[in-house]
């Protein structure tokens, strides 16, 4: 089918839930950097003179964790050693210090320190943290419109006096992981130290400290979930209201412990876009507004706002182990991919010896920035900004592609040249995201799935053929059930292959 029109209406029509966009290119496109290859200093000079946006988003990355939740596939470890956490920031200071200019050239919009469960350092690490970056940029705190941490809610119920510290030096806005209400898919999720009432005695400790946003998440698609599981935890966040809320499509990737249990595949589930509906329904009635695709916030108050501005294309310079950063020139990691306490005490030592360079990453072309900005920021987008970087050289590619979107009910145009998603197209955002992956992207992305399934055979046995792990690949029979048919097709695949 080569008609994109027709292709986006029968993506939507099957249920195609792809993995959510946050990033392009995505990890799995990164690869070697050649030693030598990249200057810090010049990779970031040379993007604030094509560019021209002097202002930054910092992300600090701090890996460590109590437990591995069953779905994620993040850079963590498992530690509770206080004299690594120690050792850890003076390095990640070390780190900050070391980019300092990068850093005083731009305005500093936002600090978020996520991981991992950063909320397990004590109040001096952020102590350091803070004091180091105010030795760098002095006014940090009058131009930073987000200080951010991320936290479970034991973490919280374990150290409020430390959450309430946190708030003194400066803290706006935690994350804190839920997923579900239902004790059942909390303990599917990995997540039995945080049960119903642990997470309302973190959210009553938050709200009780007065912190401006309390952003929270629920996850849709855990094995054993139902509508009515769905709507209960729907319903009971609501009631608790947080300042911020997330509802994400659960993607099992095949480095994710999910993809041993036997219980998740790659397929189309349809329904759990019924439960997106649902969602939305209340979170809208009780006065939420959307600010994404998956995220819904109280006026005035709630978002995230370095997503939002990474999206609008803010570069975004990220510190720690495992951290990416995205500049208009090269996206890159400064380490490996895959997390162990090796690499940690490897980050460590280089760190010490300011030695830390870009080590793997993907090279953007004007093709692929114009292209980042439509899959990341289509939810109101001035087509005008794309033309100076080159989208008038890519219109035969880009414009059938909006053409689908505005044919099939996903954006609107708003004056000449600039569009914005309808309600529908955020609901689909994904499938549309999708669609402006070049074809270099696809190719690397698939590859690197690939591999991890010949790497990891149980996954592979389990989940069955990665169908949709790049783009929105269609099912060969609409009609048929998805989820019946799936593992027959997938063992006809492998047996041809």
């Amino acid at each position: 089918m080569s008609n994109p029109t027709d292709q986006l209406a029968d993506c939507i029509a099957q249920g195609v839930i792809p993995p959510y966009n946050y990033s392009y290119p995505p990890r799995s496109t990164y690869r070697p950097l050649a030693p030598g290859q990249w200057d810090l200093q010049e990779l970031w000079a040379q993007d604030l003179t094509k560019y021209q946006v002097p202002e930054l988003n910092l992300y600090l990355h701090v890996p460590f964790c109590r437990y591995k939740c069953g779905f994620c596939n993040l850079y963590t470890v498992i530690s509770t050693d206080q004299d690594l956490y120690d050792a850890y920031t003076d390095a990640l200071c070390t780190q900050i210090r070391d980019h300092a200019e990068i850093i005083q050239a731009r305005r500093l919009r936002t600090v978020y320190i996520g991981g991992g469960t950063p909320a397990l350092l004590s109040l001096r690490h952020f102590e350091q943290i803070f004091a180091t970056i105010a030795e760098i940029y002095p006014n940090w705190r009058s131009t930073v419109e987000e200080v951010a941490v991320e936290a479970t809610p034991d973490s919280i119920v374990a150290d409020p006096d430390g959450f309430e510290g946190l708030i003194r030096l400066g803290l706006t806005r935690a994350n804190i992981g839920i997923q579900s209400l239902v004790p059942q898919e909390i303990r599917e999720a990995g997540r039995g130290q945080a049960g119903q009432d642990v997470i309302r005695e973190a959210i009553r400790i938050v709200q009780d400290k007065g912190l401006p946003d309390l952003s929270t998440d629920l996850i849709m698609g855990f094995a054993g979930q139902t509508d009515e599981s769905w709507r209960h935890s729907v319903d009971e966040l609501a009631a608790l209201a947080p300042t911020t809320i997330s509802t994400y499509f659960l993607t099992v990737r095949p480095d994710a412990w999910f993809s041993r249990t036997g219980a998740y595949q790659y397929m189309w589930k349809p329904e759990l876009y019924d439960r997106y509906d649902y969602a939305r329904e209340v979170f809208t009635e009780h006065g939420y507004v959307q600010e994404g695709s998956v995220r819904y916030k109280t006026p005035g108050r709630g978002g995230y706002v370095q997503k939002v501005l990474t999206f609008h294309g803010v570069p975004l310079l990220g510190l720690g182990v495992g951290a990416r950063s995205y500049t208009g020139v090269l996206d890159y990691m400064t380490g490996s991919v895959k997390p162990s306490m090796s690499e940690v005490a490897d980050y460590i030592t280089q760190a010490r010896n300011h030695s830390l360079v870009p080590t793997t990453g993907f090279a953007l072309t004007p093709e692929e920035i114009v292209r980042k900005r439509l899959v990341l920021d289509s939810f109101d987008l001035d087509l005008g900004e794309l033309d100076a970087i080159g989208l008038a050289g890519l219109r035969d590619r880009i414009d059938p592609v909006l053409e689908a979107a505005e044919a099939n009910g996903l954006i609107h145009r708003v004056g000449p040249r600039r569009i914005q998603l309808t309600p529908k197209g955020f609901k689909y955002r994904d499938i549309l995201s999708w669609s402006f992956f070049s074809d270099r992207v696809i190719e690397l992305d698939r590859e690197h799935y690939e591999n991890l399934h010949d790497r990891n055979s149980r996954a592979k046995r389990n989940m069955g053929t990665p169908v949709r792990i790049t783009g929105v690949t269609t099912q060969e029979n609409p009609q048929e059930n998805p989820q019946e048919n799936l593992q027959e097709k997938n063992e006809q695949r492998e047996k041809s292959a």
